[in-house]
């Protein structure tokens, strides 16, 4: 082995780090569910002082409504303008 072994969760802030994910990338680049890198990105949201977890809002691929005042992680279920369920997730970034 080289170096030392970082947590998952270090090792999800420095992914993030390097540029934008959303959900279902980190899920499938650190094999976990969704619901747990959920989990971690809200702990992450919290530890990484003094750098900070941004968010690129959802936004509806029907009408193009973004969910800028949106305050949780998740990918909201539809849209509130035009009702349509066919929304892009958001992406996530840790920044100085």
């Amino acid at each position: 082995m080289k170096g030392k072994m970082l947590t998952l969760r270090k090792e999800i802030a420095e992914a993030l780090e390097r540029g934008p994910l959303d959900l279902r990338e980190i899920s499938q680049l650190f094999r976990v569910r969704e619901r747990e890198a959920l989990d971690h990105l809200q702990h992450i949201s919290r530890s990484a002082h003094p750098k900070r977890l941004t968010m690129e809002p959802a936004q509806c691929r029907r009408c193009g409504f973004a969910f800028k005042k949106r305050g949780r992680l998740s990918t909201p279920s539809r849209c509130p303008i035009c009702k349509r369920e066919s929304i892009s997730p958001p992406k996530y970034q840790i920044v100085d």
